[in-house]
C-alpha cells in the first residue's frame, strides 16, 4: 500500500511540475497616449485595452487604463533620450497577467478616450509575448491619434427661424487633446497654431466656412453662422495641427425655417 501511495505522490509532483514548467505567468503593461500630449487616464474614462491572440482571435485580457496623464514636465517640455522612462507612479495603465505556454503573437488594441464617445478611435499594434517575459515599466505605449471635439452649441436638431440678413446662428465648441489637456491661445498646446472650423453643409455640399476664435475660456471657441436661406444644414466643427497632422471632429444639425 505504502508503495502505490508513493508512485501516485510521485506522480501527482511530476505532474504538478510540468504544469508549472507548461505555464509561466507574464505580465503585460498597456499605456494609451494621446498624440502630442499625456497619458489617457481615468479623468477622461481611460482607454479600453483588448489583447486578443493574433491566430485565433481568442481575447487574452481586456479593461480600462486608469489613473492619471502624467508628469506634464517630464513628458512635455523635458528633452527624451533612449530608455528614458515616461511615466511615474499613478500614471494610467491597464495592467493584466497572463498564463503562457508558448509565445503568442498578439494584437493590442486600444480604444479611447471613453467618456467622449465621439471623438474615441481606435489605434492598436502587434507585439511577441513570450512565458514569462514581463513587459512592465513604461509598458507597451499605443499613441492615440485625435482631438476631443465637442459642440456645444448649437444641440443637435435645433430649430432657427430665418429673418433675413439679420439670420445668424452661433457655433460653440470645447477642443481639448485626447487626454483631457486643455487647449489655449498661447498655452502648453498652443490654440493659436491650429485650426479649427465649421464647415456647413446642405444637401451633401459645403455651403461656408466659418473659422472659431478662441474666447478666452479655456478650450472653447466660437463663431458665426449667417444662413442665406432656410433648410436643414449640418455642422461640422474640425481642429486640425499642421505641425503633426493630428485632427478631430463633432457633428450636429441645424434647421432653419420661414
Amino acid at each position: 500500500m505504502r508503495k502505490i501511495i508513493s508512485v501516485l505522490f510521485c506522480l501527482l509532483l511530476f505532474v504538478s511540475v510540468d504544469i508549472l514548467q507548461a505555464q509561466q505567468s507574464t505580465t503585460l503593461i498597456v499605456r494609451a497616449r494621446a498624440k502630442g500630449a499625456k497619458f489617457i487616464g481615468s479623468s477622461m474614462g481611460g482607454a479600453m485595452v483588448v489583447v486578443r491572440e493574433k491566430e485565433t482571435g481568442k481575447i487574452l485580457a481586456s479593461g480600462l487604463t486608469e489613473g492619471g496623464t502624467g508628469d506634464t514636465d517630464l513628458l512635455m517640455k523635458k528633452p527624451h533620450s533612449m530608455g528614458m522612462k515616461l511615466s511615474t507612479d499613478g500614471t494610467a495603465k491597464f495592467e493584466t497577467t497572463l498564463q503562457l505556454k508558448e509565445p503568442v503573437l498578439a494584437e493590442v488594441e486600444v480604444k479611447g478616450p471613453m467618456a467622449q464617445q465621439q471623438s474615441s478611435v481606435i489605434s492598436s499594434t502587434e507585439i511577441w509575448l513570450i512565458p514569462g517575459k514581463n513587459i512592465n515599466g513604461d509598458g507597451l505605449i499605443i499613441q492615440v491619434p485625435g482631438f476631443v471635439v465637442d459642440i456645444l452649441g448649437p444641440h443637435a436638431h435645433k430649430f432657427v427661424q430665418m429673418k433675413g440678413a439679420s439670420t445668424s446662428v452661433p457655433i460653440r465648441a470645447s477642443v481639448v487633446m485626447m487626454c483631457g489637456c486643455p487647449t489655449s491661445e498661447g498655452g502648453l498646446w498652443d490654440s493659436s497654431q491650429y485650426e479649427i472650423k465649421a464647415l456647413i453643409q446642405k444637401n451633401g455640399d459645403t455651403v461656408d466656412t466659418v473659422p472659431l476664435k478662441y474666447t478666452g475660456e479655456m478650450s472653447t471657441y466660437e463663431g458665426m453662422f449667417k444662413p442665406e436661406l432656410p433648410g436643414a444644414y449640418e455642422i461640422m466643427v474640425y481642429a486640425y495641427d499642421p505641425n503633426n497632422g493630428n485632427t478631430g471632429l463633432d457633428k450636429t444639425t441645424v434647421v432653419v425655417t420661414d
